[in-house]
């Protein structure tokens, strides 16, 4: 009943993140003009001629920009018009519908015009946090930390004692779990390198999707794990009463801090993902000798 409840509580987190894209079917920015609230709009016509101080996300519907986006511009199955006057400050990302984007727009960050499997493998790719990023938080980065707060807290409701039992191993000989954590990382880019060319002869294909799922899986069990560790002392420090849902809550808050940051918390953040990686392979070892 518990593991429906939680699994409930996530359902409507995330319809609440598209319930602020209803409402004006028409949002206009006139030159000169400049709005510091994000822009989240469903099946809407967006016409951004002055300054946006944050970042846009359009379901449907059509934008033509030849003003000022300092953040991010994310549009899905919407037809996107980008003039030559038009800044963007963080990436430009259109899936599905239409880009046409004008010589002289300047964009800082990257694009992605995403309309097959193989431009969908830039995304995804972005996914894997070999070099986590600091520097704030946009609307991207939001919707990555939000993904890796559900995948946390279904490894809880799914195993609760295990992730427990995980977090309890981190303040013992840290050091190995962090080497084991760079040694794990290093042998899995080595392994992904091999399996990709051999998925040119086929024989890779299989063995690319197993070492894919087995990194994926490791790293959600280390996460939740590093997570519940982090919450857990700080609501000892704090001397906070929480059950272990809120110490992956509170955990995932403290590590997204991280990102402000500038280089210091970058390091830090890669440091948390070899701990990760570490405790999950130190926790599979230690279930396998005792089942030996």
């Amino acid at each position: 009943m518990k593991k429906k409840t939680l699994l409930l509580i996530l359902f409507l987190a995330a319809n609440a993140l598209f319930l602020t894209a209803a409402g004006k079917k028409q949002i206009i920015i006139a030159a000169g003009e400049t709005r510091t609230e994000a822009i989240n709009a469903f099946q809407a016509r967006l016409a951004i001629s002055g300054r946006v101080d944050e970042s846009v996300f359009l379901l449907g519907g059509s934008l033509r920009l030849d003003g000022e986006v300092t953040g991010d511009v994310i549009c899905i199955g919407a037809d996107v018009e980008i003039a030559a006057t038009a800044v963007i400050g963080l990436d430009l990302i259109v899936i599905g519908g239409s880009l046409n984007r004008a010589e002289g727009s300047r964009i800082a960050g990257r694009v992605y015009d995403i309309r097959s499997q193989q431009d969908m493998k830039q995304v995804a790719a972005s996914l894997l946090p070999f070099l986590p990023e600091t520097g704030g938080l946009t609307f991207f980065k939001v919707i990555k930390i939000f993904f890796w707060l559900i995948l946390a807290l279904l490894a809880l409701a799914v195993f609760p004692a295990q992730v427990a039992q995980g977090a309890a191993m981190l303040p013992r000989q840290p050091w190995r779990h962090l080497g084991r954590g760079v040694a794990a990382l290093l042998i899995f880019l080595l392994l992904l390198l091999a399996f990709l060319l051999l998925s040119f002869v086929l024989i890779g294909i299989p063995l690319l999707i197993v070492l894919m799922a087995a990194y994926f899986l490791l790293l959600i069990f280390g996460r939740a794990a590093v997570f519940y560790f982090i919450g857990e002392r700080a609501c000892a420090v704090l001397r906070l009463r929480a059950n272990p849902a809120f110490f992956i809550v509170l955990g995932v808050a403290l590590y997204t801090l991280l990102k402000f940051i500038p280089v210091a918390g970058g390091i830090l953040l890669v440091i948390l993902d070899f701990f990760a990686i570490g405790v999950g392979v130190g926790y599979f070892i230690r279930r396998k000798r005792a089942v030996a």
